[in-house]
């Protein structure tokens, strides 16, 4: 959790050198996991390269998810309880509420995004299914990236009593994060707009519409 905390500071504060640095993580981490599993068999390699690294990075998303991402949207749901210390703020049945709507929202969130991503993505990049397995590992790291980045900005809109505008518009900058991540994704630059739509309205565009059904229902 400590290195998605600080890849994700990375990604917030300066995008094109977090995407970058993810990228090359990701490769040290494949090359090293290969050279232990070459030394494990004595060198025989069944496998092709390409396909061993699909595998590898859909695992560590997977691992990410479980062990970076959900306790992120976990700690960031249940700042909603900051607010009942505040004058006119929430009873506990009313935080509680608040906090299961942040949490589920941001995890359905990741499952509609996902689901978009494996549709459109294979075929915006033009790839086929051994290359495009590959891309669904990388895309499912910017979509928890950009959603955990949702996260903090409900984290801080709890723990600042004072309403403050900026952070009203603080998730369009998620668009940013987004732009800045179309190489690391594997997009060619003529589809770049193409995929800044797929991917913003299925990232940001799912979060906010599965809160408002929530908010509706609940």
């Amino acid at each position: 959790m400590i290195n998605y905390l600080k890849n994700l500071i990375q990604i917030i504060f300066a995008p094109s050198r977090g995407w970058e640095d993810l990228e090359m993580e990701g490769k040290h981490g494949f090359l090293s996991h290969r050279n232990r599993r070459l030394d494990e068999s004595g060198g025989r390699d069944g496998a092709s390269f390409s396909k061993e690294e699909c595998e590898w990075v859909e695992h560590e998303a997977a691992r990410q998810f479980r062990f970076g991402f959900m306790p992120c949207i976990a700690v960031c749901a249940c700042s909603s309880f900051i607010k009942m210390i505040y004058d006119g703020g929430p009873g506990f049945l009313g935080a509680l509420q608040m906090a299961i709507i942040t949490f589920v929202s941001l995890f359905l969130a990741t499952q509609s995004a996902r689901y978009a991503f494996q549709v459109y993505m294979p075929r915006l990049i033009g790839q086929k299914d051994d290359t495009a397995k590959y891309s669904r590992g990388r895309s499912m790291m910017m979509i928890m990236y950009c959603l955990t980045f949702l996260g903090l900005i409900t984290l801080l809109s709890n723990v600042v009593k004072v309403r403050i505008a900026l952070i009203e518009f603080l998730p369009l900058y998620v668009v940013f994060i987004i732009w800045k991540g179309w190489k690391y994704v594997g997009v060619e630059e003529r589809d770049l707009g193409l995929f800044m739509i797929m991917a913003t309205v299925s990232i940001l565009g799912s979060a906010y519409l599965i809160s408002f059904l929530l908010n509706a229902l609940i």
